[in-house]
């Protein structure tokens, strides 16, 4: 396929879509998408972004795509890439396949362990080696399957990814934070750092695992907020490949930390919040002494509270 894009005003943009004929497009799924062109030999998609730049993407299998975009400007960002095999299975439910960056957090249910926060940006060129790597939402894949392939994700798929050890949990717990705004604060941290590192401009949409209401996502933040326009989906990794790539690379780097604490341990220490872990952490105190063992577990649970150590 070709992809020929340009950027243009507002004003262009309308120019553009009446040359078309093109109705705004109004969907609460992708309310980036300012409108929609299908024809035999090509297609267009305009996107808006929060500073009123529009991008329009022509595409087509020959160089059509190129043709017609060189109508409208001469700046024009030009790619081919191989066009992708049929979606199966679960990459069927995928909605954009473009150029995003997706966030996920993983930890969050864990008595042991930190939270861990993941932005990762792909582009249409890495779809293929998504699927080749099966990358799903990092619930619905093994431990072990994601430690053999997560180091060779993290150095394709560009990421940043931030880590807040229980014991720090702990202590923002004991101040006033509460978990929506740690994690908000995480998510923006490592979409900035993924912006900044790898020169991304704000017209690349993000999409964000929804773990709370926007407007309170905003509140958190206020003016530390991302340029970028934000999109909000309850179980994004399966919509967004990006959120997927995001949990899968978060779900990684946890269980890389996990490790250090089983073997600071010596000892196999179950995942979650259940009965199993109540006892271990019993055992564990009993053996190192409780304030070594509760620097790696979040004082704010169920199991610290009611624990009789």
């Amino acid at each position: 396929m070709t992809y020929a894009t340009i950027k243009v005003d507002q004003a262009k943009a309308e120019e553009i879509r009446d040359f078309y004929h093109c109705e705004i497009k109004r969907d609460e799924k992708n309310p980036y998408i300012y409108f929609i062109y299908e024809s035999p030999s090509f297609s267009l998609q305009c996107f808006r972004s929060r500073k009123e730049v529009y991008s329009l993407v022509f595409s087509s299998k020959s160089d059509k795509a190129i043709l017609e975009a060189e109508q409208f400007s001469k700046n024009i960002t030009i790619k081919k890439v191989e066009e992708n095999t049929k979606i199966t299975n679960h990459y069927s439910t995928w909605e954009d396949l473009s150029n995003q960056i997706g966030s996920d957090e993983v930890g969050v249910g864990d008595f042991f362990g930190p939270l861990v926060v993941c932005s990762a940006y792909i582009d249409s060129k890495d779809i293929d080696f998504l699927k080749k790597m099966k990358i799903n939402d990092s619930k619905k894949m093994t431990d072990e399957y994601i430690l053999d392939i997560g180091l060779t994700i993290k150095k394709r798929i560009k990421n940043h990814v931030a880590i807040c050890s229980a014991e720090k949990l702990s202590s923002l717990h004991e101040v006033g934070f509460n978990m929506h705004k740690i994690m908000a604060v995480l998510h923006n941290f490592t979409q900035k750092k993924l912006i900044e590192r790898y020169s991304l401009t704000e017209e690349t949409i993000i999409y964000i695992d929804q773990f709370e209401k926007e407007e309170n996502y905003r509140r958190y933040l206020k003016d530390e907020i991302v340029n970028n326009l934000l999109f909000f989906r309850i179980n994004g990794e399966t919509y967004y490949p990006s959120i997927a790539v995001a949990s899968v690379i978060a779900r990684y780097t946890f269980l890389k930390e996990f490790q250090k604490i089983e073997k600071e341990f010596n000892t196999t220490i179950p995942k979650g919040a259940s009965a199993l872990v109540d006892k271990t952490f019993s055992i564990l105190c009993k053996e190192y002494g409780n304030e070594k063992v509760s620097k790696y577990v979040k004082k704010y649970f169920r199991n610290y509270k009611n624990s009789s150590i």
